[in-house]
């Protein structure tokens, strides 16, 4: 099996080693198409566990042509910045239901 550092149940970050991270990759991220990125869910608050993953919410201008393959190297971006495995969601998929149960647990980062 290869050590992938997102495989390595050891690797932790508090939020803000995190945003950190995600900052510091910004340029990569924004060129596979993202004009906004933000964490929700366990890792946007204080109760995340040692194995929790990372939550993404990301916006795409709309006339921007973003791809599956996008959000799967915005999520290795990420894997590879932070080493915890990484979830990515497009605002705009997201389930109208769940945006007012989300809003209050997202953290804008850029």
């Amino acid at each position: 099996m290869i050590d992938w550092p997102c495989n390595r149940p050891d690797v932790s970050m508090t939020r803000d080693e995190i945003i950190a991270a995600i900052r510091k990759n910004a340029d990569a991220i924004k060129g596979k198409g993202v004009s906004k990125l933000a964490i929700l869910g366990a890792r946007a608050g204080e109760d995340y566990r040692a194995d929790s993953d990372i939550d993404i919410l990301v916006e795409v201008e709309p006339d921007t042509t973003f791809s599956l393959l996008n959000l799967i190297d915005v999520e290795h971006i990420i894997e590879d910045a932070t080493g915890l495995q990484t979830q990515a969601t497009v605002r705009r998929s997201m389930a109208p239901r769940f945006e007012p149960h989300s809003a209050d647990d997202i953290v804008e980062i850029f």
